[in-house]
């Protein structure tokens, strides 16, 4: 967590640690790790509740967890824009993270291409790559 800001870290240190690593190819350890994270996807919901900066809701929209669909918003200047969230999570997982998609944004700003998949090579990708095989807390976690 070095090179984090004070307000992240403190965050961070709220939601449970995930400790299966595992993906959808491992059967019974993919349950547990899905177990994980929606203990830890629910904690940092709660939190965001409770602080007042709810963004998102999202749910599994498959049985074996690989399909996750929601929305996402944002206000700005007392207007909400809200936006459908949606992800797979790939087979590679948590070794590969998965692609965020918000198909309203298609094309609207160099960050977005393919439908939507927001470009996270910069920045996201390179944490990810960096991290995955550490402890570390939610594996959905963006800004």
């Amino acid at each position: 967590m070095e090179g984090w800001d004070p307000n992240t870290k403190s965050t961070l240190t709220q939601i449970p640690l995930l400790t299966t690593k595992a993906g959808p190819r491992d059967g019974a350890a993919w349950t547990q790790r899905l177990k994980e994270e929606y203990k830890a996807l629910i904690a940092y919901t709660q939190m965001n509740k409770s602080n007042d900066n709810d963004w998102f809701r999202i749910s599994a929209a498959n049985p074996e967890g690989t399909r996750w669909t929601g929305k996402c918003w944002y206000v700005h200047n007392l207007l909400k824009y809200e936006f459908d969230l949606q992800f797979d999570i790939p087979v590679t997982y948590p070794a590969t993270a998965p692609e965020l998609e918000l198909p309203e944004l298609d094309g609207k700003t160099q960050k977005m291409y393919r439908g939507g998949k927001i470009c996270l090579t910069v920045h996201f990708k390179p944490l990810w790559a960096k991290n995955w095989y550490a402890e570390f807390k939610v594996s959905f976690l963006f800004s």
